[in-house]
């Protein structure tokens, strides 16, 4: 389920129109066994134990948080019978205004949540952001307030500076890391949202570019070294993500799902889907049943 999907499951006092969607610890069980995907989502777990997963890998959290980006996906799974959780969920455009190009944490931190999405904090530093997170459910829950959509903004840059500030604590360099984002930071996390819009009907690096206004070579560079991988890395991660989605619907075919995917026939994308999973969509579909 996206962001918006999940609103309807909770009272309007939870968010801020499509923008903002907080989940306390009081309502957080509504998520279990819910799958959720096109979504930024923050999950900060202040007590007890959590189990998700997170892109097809489980974890186990306790006492840490979850940094998700909108191109993975996320499922969750059994709760201890005292869990304290939050999930915050914001829009891209909501997330830009309320940050403004300050950058919330270390250089290293997107690259990292790609690979290592959970993190663990002190019992402190998790008290910090979870002050924060408190403050938002407030101002969320008061639809009288003149200035709430401001105020929603003001928390939600509070909490991901508690945020940034916990990450510089565990780097030794954070005395000298920039702390606004920079033109490569910006053209990376645009990227990620175009590749979130359009990656099922574009697959063309130059696709990207163009729309990015650069050349597919500087495209290249600025990815490669924010994040250690290609542009056609995640091309291809978010193709296959709504491949194996489409796959496990068994009433579509396998010729309707490359069609559905762009692809020029069903070999095409046969040959992409073992060479991205190693087995042929029709094996991963008996797989999956």
């Amino acid at each position: 389920m996206t962001q918006t999907e999940l609103s309807n499951l909770f009272p309007s006092t939870c968010s801020l129109g499509d923008w903002v969607l907080l989940v306390s610890p009081s309502d957080f069980f509504r998520l279990k066994g819910i799958t959720i995907e096109k979504s930024r989502l923050f999950l900060l777990v202040c007590q007890g134990s959590l189990s998700v997963t997170i892109n097809g890998k489980n974890f186990e959290l306790t006492q840490g948080l979850v940094d998700l980006l909108d191109t993975s996906t996320l499922l969750v799974g059994s709760c201890s019978n005292d869990l304290e959780a939050w999930a915050l969920f914001a829009t891209f455009e909501f997330a830009s205004a309320s940050l403004k190009n300050l950058r919330p944490g270390p250089m290293i931190h997107p690259q990292e949540r790609l690979n290592i999405p959970i993190m663990d904090f002190t019992e402190k530093e998790t008290t910090l952001m979870q002050r924060q997170l408190q403050q938002l459910k407030e101002i969320l829950a008061d639809k009288n307030h003149y200035y709430q959509r401001e105020m929603a903004e003001l928390y939600f840059r509070s909490f991901n500076l508690e945020l940034g500030n916990a990450l510089y604590r565990h780097l030794k360099e954070a005395d000298d890391a920039p702390k606004y984002i920079s033109r490569r930071d910006f053209v990376t996390l645009n990227f990620f949202k175009l590749v979130n819009e359009h990656a099922v009907r574009e697959h063309r690096l130059n696709f990207y570019a163009q729309t990015l206004c650069i050349s597919e070579k500087h495209l290249t560079r600025i990815i490669k070294e924010t994040t250690g991988k290609t542009p056609y890395f995640f091309i291809c991660q978010e193709i296959v993500h709504h491949a194996m989605a489409l796959l496990e619907d068994n009433k579509i075919s396998i010729g309707e799902i490359a069609d559905t995917l762009n692809f020029s026939d069903q070999a095409a994308f046969c040959k992409f889907f073992k060479k991205q999973k190693t087995v042929s969509p029709l094996a991963y579909r008996r797989r999956y049943e």
